[in-house]
C-alpha cells in the first residue's frame, strides 16, 4: 500500500517496469552528494498536481514502458498525464 497525501491508500496491483514515486527532486544539494533526481517529465508532474489541487512538488507515480495498475481503497481524483497511453478505469 502507498499512502497518498497522508489520507488515501493505493494498492499496487501490478507495479510494471520502472514505475517510481517521484517529486520535484532535491535541487541545490549536489555539494552534499545528493543528486537532483525528480520526475523525468517535471512539467507533466507539476501540471498533474495542479489539476488535482496538490502543491506543485507533491509526489506522483511516474511509469514508463509497461505502465502499472493501482486500486484505491476509496474514491480518489486522479490525473494521467505526460506521453500518450492507454488508461482503463474500473476494469
Amino acid at each position: 500500500m502507498i499512502p497518498v497525501a497522508g489520507r488515501h491508500l493505493l494498492y499496487v496491483v501490478r507495479p510494471g517496469a520502472l514505475t517510481t514515486v517521484q517529486d520535484a527532486g532535491r535541487p541545490g544539494h549536489a555539494h552534499l552528494g545528493v543528486g537532483r533526481a525528480g520526475a523525468l517529465d517535471a512539467p507533466a508532474a507539476r501540471l498533474a498536481n495542479r489539476l488535482v489541487g496538490n502543491p506543485p512538488d507533491a509526489a506522483v507515480l511516474e511509469t514508463t514502458l509497461t505502465g502499472c495498475a493501482v486500486r484505491p481503497d476509496r474514491p480518489v481524483v486522479a490525473v494521467v498525464g505526460g506521453a500518450g497511453c492507454r488508461v482503463t478505469v474500473d476494469g
